[in-house]
């Protein structure tokens, strides 16, 4: 057990623990206890009822005389004999309370009210007695860690995912999938902090956070309360933490229970929020190429299906199976969570925007690899703990401490402070005499908040041994800071620094210049990020900055007003030294006496340089100045190519003159996206009787008759979710790939498949609704509907409706079904492969359709209130559609007029905000600028 869960048991409950005895003859202390707690249980009725010292109950009032009689020795006897008796009913009520507690393994319930000290002991006692019960057990458990199936290394050593002969995979896949089959053998091995689990539990438990039970330490026994109430901050989530874990098979081939204790070695799933609590990772990496050849498909299998492409993250390969040689995906990006997390959102803000294009196989694999190891989380904890430290300073009047370092973990927030500080505030600790500060994630509001970003030039250089992301602010250096080393792994590691700082969360208003960078950059956010031709014009750049300087320190600026006082902060990039002369007067103009909004990265060795930052040619980065040794992150050329790719916007359409001018007026013109029916008719009669409804409209649900273990629900829901949005099948492999991006063994795929299908249960012909055809593919019955389905069935019925009045109630057939694209809520990390699949994007596309075709046709019908409301609704499955908007707002000038459109104007000003997208279309400010002149001028100058 490490220290720190020594230190948290010290200083946490001591609920079970009798302080200042010594730990020997556990035997002789239970026997003491048991007979300690049948003499206060047992014995002390049985004296009094022997003293014949029973209560006295009255059988009337007291009246005057008695009360003010004299109180003597027969009275006081009486009043302590009611005493003791309910001291004695108070202690045993508190010893059945904690017995029950005990034996149920979940912890304590509800206090016994005014019975601290009577609790307590009884809480002592009745553990006591019960460690003679359970010594036997816990003795060997804790002498015998090993026995579970995992062990605890010191370093990984791999296991090979390979797979064996059985029922699952007697038929040969088509080619197609073998290929996908060959690019799965990787070797994987799962960590929970410096413990490898087996394959089996470590491919269940990937993701999620996972806390191991501690042997007894002298009499202090791990339970669920203490556990919820270290890691959540509250004991009474201790049924939370059971009801992920009852039934589930732990390492001992026991299950937790309420009638059984729990056992040291235990792997127990913790809420998401649970602090201190490591997740379970795979560390994958390639596997021997196979003895035999597999021969490639006879022909490209379409981007769209899921069985074209097996990603690995942790080191698997990525493959665009459309006849493009294949490459591996996951060097450099391994842990990138911070980066991938921003880049994400600068890709969905292009979306959003309906800009984006029809990425090629490449770029859909980038997606994925993006979508699994994103980490938003890590990245909305810094954002927000950086910033509340900035408000609170703020109203404190005092500056921003000299940050050198940030690491940020699931757990929480440390920064590296030179020169130290030893007032942090509160929540922050101060640490190593004001040399760290830390903020835990359980003290940290991630509420929005008004404040300046303190230190936008934090930039992540990877991820360190201890699955921490490690930053570096740029300005602290006051100079260039040179990546030395391999010179291509150099360059991948700039590339993905100019990446980030482009697209983080935690900056605000900022500039980027690169120069020599891949051309695919240059996709990223034009409001952040530039290129240079030459280092001629970074020059320019960096002496127009320092005559803008105003000499104040920027860690007191910062926290002026809106915190802009300092100016934009330039962040330069090179990817390769500059001549002699023009690197001499960088050197010069970027190294400053004290911290300014400035900062400069160059690849290669350029004198002057205050930090160098030395990259293997395996990715390793190593900064022994600053104490930084990190799996570096790293963009790759072939990376920024799939990634201008995502990002690159796509021209709008070309129309004529005339349908241009029809579509500004009513929109009716308005291009419509072709409809893809399923194979069969559906309608919301047959959503509603199906024996098996699975919802992927939103977030996905599955709605099945027969019960599922709560703790495998969401992998159960996507293995559905995916063969739903997959009609044609799926070969288990593929779908093993797609579920555990780091690789799983046949054993766990195959057990999972089995659970699903026992989920899904059989149809009234007694064949199940989960099916392996003879090519391996699984697939969906005929009895299971899917809300999609049923959406666009009623959608292409609409298309080819012989009225507007038919036409009309199928469309709001459809769209009463549809609360949301497909899958547009979902957990971090999960559900990568719906890149490959692009039903989000056309679902959210055929959706805007429908609600602006159902708009246009109430408003044809000379009903404007009708298509207000549909208008209404329709914003609210896709906000940021002004193509909806617009229909909004003439739907409110035609029921409410001038101060009906203003209303609306506001509200989707603001909706443009939240979705940062910060400008208008053209086609809207018109039409604002048409029905309401004075907003449109207003957001004319705006814009």
């Amino acid at each position: 057990m490490t220290s720190q869960h020594q230190d948290e048991r010290r200083t946490g409950p001591q609920r079970f623990q009798q302080v200042g005895e010594p730990e020997a003859r556990p035997v002789g202390a239970a026997l003491g206890a048991a007979f300690l707690l049948l003499l206060l249980v047992v014995g002390v009725p049985a004296g009094l009822v022997a003293l014949d010292a029973l209560p006295v109950i009255p059988t009337s009032l007291p009246g005057r005389a008695d009360l003010l009689a004299t109180i003597g020795v027969e009275q006081l006897l009486a009043v302590l004999v009611w005493v003791v008796w309910i001291a004695w009913l108070q202690f045993t009520v508190c010893v059945l309370v904690e017995l029950r507690s005990a034996l149920s393994g979940v912890g304590l319930p509800a206090r016994v009210p005014l019975a601290g000290p009577s609790q307590r002991l009884a809480r002592t006692l009745v553990v006591t007695v019960l460690l003679l019960v359970t010594a036997a057990g816990q003795a060997t458990a804790a002498v015998a860690p090993a026995v579970a199936g995992y062990e605890s290394v010191a370093s990984p050593v791999a296991v090979s995912a390979v797979e064996v002969p059985g029922p699952a995979a007697s038929t040969p896949a088509p080619a197609a999938d073998a290929s996908v089959e060959a690019a799965a053998q990787v070797e994987t091995t799962y960590w929970l902090g410096g413990m490898q689990l087996s394959p089996e539990e470590g491919a269940e438990l990937e993701g999620r956070r996972v806390y191991v039970v501690q042997p007894p330490e002298g009499r202090y026994h791990d339970n669920l309360w203490d556990i919820a109430e270290r890691t959540t901050g509250d004991g009474m989530r201790y049924r939370e933490v059971f009801e992920l874990n009852k039934g589930r098979d732990q390492p001992d081939g026991q299950e937790l229970t309420l009638e059984r204790l729990i056992q040291p070695n235990w792997l127990l799933i913790m809420p998401e929020d649970a602090t201190g609590v490591d997740r379970v990772t795979a560390v994958v990496t390639p596997a021997p190429a196979p003895a035999v050849p597999v021969q490639a498909p006879a022909a490209p299998t379409p981007a769209g299906d899921v069985a074209t492409a097996a990603t690995g993250v942790a080191g698997a390969a990525a493959h665009e199976v459309t006849g493009s040689a294949a490459e591996s995906t996951a060097p450099g990006l391994v842990g990138a969570g911070l980066l991938a997390a921003g880049l994400l959102v600068a890709l969905e803000r292009r979306r959003r925007r309906g800009r984006s294009g029809e990425p090629g196989a490449g770029a859909v694999e980038l997606e994925v690899v993006l979508r699994v190891g994103a980490d938003p989380q890590r990245a909305l904890l810094l954002d927000r703990g950086l910033r509340r430290l900035a408000a609170e300073l703020r109203s404190q009047r005092r500056s921003l401490p000299g940050v050198v370092v940030a690491r940020v973990d699931d757990s929480g927030l440390e920064l590296d402070l030179t020169p130290a500080a030893a007032d942090a505030p509160r929540p922050w600790q101060t640490l190593d005499g004001g040399r760290r500060w830390r903020l835990a994630a359980s003290d940290l509001d991630l509420g929005r908040i008004d404040a300046p970003a303190p230190f936008p030039g934090l930039v992540s250089l990877g991820r360190d041994d201890a699955g921490r992301d490690v930053l570096v602010d740029l300005e602290a250096a006051q100079g260039p800071v040179a990546l030395v080393g391999d010179p291509t792994a150099a360059r991948e590691v700039a590339t993905a620094l100019a990446a980030e700082l482009a697209t983080n969360r935690w900056s605000d208003a900022l500039q980027v210049t690169g120069v020599g960078m891949p051309d695919g950059l240059r996709e990223l956010p034009a409001d952040r990020y530039t290129r240079a031709g030459t280092v001629t014009g970074v020059l320019d750049r960096l002496r127009a900055h320092r005559a803008r300087a105003t000499g104040d320190d920027v860690l007191t600026g910062r926290l002026r007003g809106d915190g802009t006082a300092v100016g934009v902060p330039e962040y330069v990039v090179l990817g390769e030294p500059p001549a002699p002369d023009a690197g001499r007067e960088l050197a010069a103009l970027s190294t400053t006496a004290q911290r300014t909004a400035l900062g400069v990265v160059c690849v290669g060795d350029l004198p002057g340089a205050r930090w160098r930052l030395e990259v293997a040619a395996d990715g390793r980065l190593t900064a022994r100045l600053l104490g930084v040794d990190v799996r570096a992150n790293r963009l790759t050329a072939a990376h920024v190519d799939a990634l201008g790719e995502l990002l690159v916007e796509a021209p709008d359409p070309v129309r004529g003159v005339d349908e241009r001018r029809a579509a500004a007026e009513h929109e009716g013109a308005v291009e419509r996206p072709d409809v893809d029916p399923p194979d069969r008719t559906l309608s919301a009669a047959d959503l509603q009787r199906a024996a098996v409804r699975v919802l992927v409209l939103g977030e996905p649900r599955v709605e099945a008759r027969r019960p599922v273990d709560e703790a495998r629900r969401p992998l159960l829901t996507e293995l559905v979710t995916l063969l739903a949005l997959h009609p044609e099948g799926v070969h288990g492999t593929v779908l093993a790939a797609a579920l555990w991006p780091g690789g799983a063994t046949p054993e766990v795929r195959e057990r999972t498949i089995t659970r699903a299908a026992a989920w899904l249960g059989e149809d009234a012909a007694g064949r199940p609704h989960l099916r392996r055809g003879d090519d391996g593919r699984l697939t969906l019955g005929p009895d299971v509907v899917v809300d999609w389905d049923v959406v666009r069935s009623l959608l292409a019925r609409a298309r080819g409706a012989a009225d507007p009045a038919a036409e009309r109630s199928l469309l709001g057939e459809a769209l009463a079904l549809a609360a949301a694209p497909v899958v547009a809520v979902r957990p971090p990390g999960r559900y990568g492969w719906l890149a490959r699949v692009r039903a989000e994007h056309a679902s959210r596309d055929l959706l805007v359709d429908a609600a602006h075709r159902l708009v246009v046709l109430h408003r044809d019908g000379d009903d404007p209130a009708a298509a207000q409301r549909v208008a209404w609704d329709a914003v609210q499955v896709s906000p940021t559609s002004e193509l909806l908007w617009r229909d909004l707002l003439r739907a409110a000038d035609a029921t409410g007029g001038p101060d009906a459109v203003r209303d609306v104007v506001g509200v989707l000003v603001a909706t443009l905000r939240a979705a940062d997208v910060p400008v208008m279309s053209a086609a809207t400010r018109a039409l604002v600028e048409e029905l309401v002149p004075d907003t449109g001028q207003t957001l004319r100058g705006s814009a």
